[in-house]
């Protein structure tokens, strides 16, 4: 359950990284080749992959915390 609020972040995050990079690919295809170009459902693999790595994510980030020292 603690893992909840972090996949639901990872979703949000997906999607939203997803929908500007399907635009910015949108934007420089109509410049470069004149016609619409992109990747098909880029910001729902995106939030599934955000949803799906954010456990982990959350998991280095608390276990490393603020005893982390780099280098040494």
């Amino acid at each position: 359950m603690k893992n909840l609020p972090w996949i639901l972040l990872g979703a949000f995050v997906g999607i939203v990284a997803g929908l500007v990079l399907s635009e910015v690919i949108g934007i420089v295809g109509v410049l470069v080749f004149h016609r619409a170009v992109g990747i098909r459902y880029l910001p729902l693999i995106l939030a599934a992959v955000g949803a799906a790595l954010s456990p982990w994510v959350a998991n280095r980030v608390r276990r490393t915390g603020q005893h982390h020292r780099p280098g040494k």
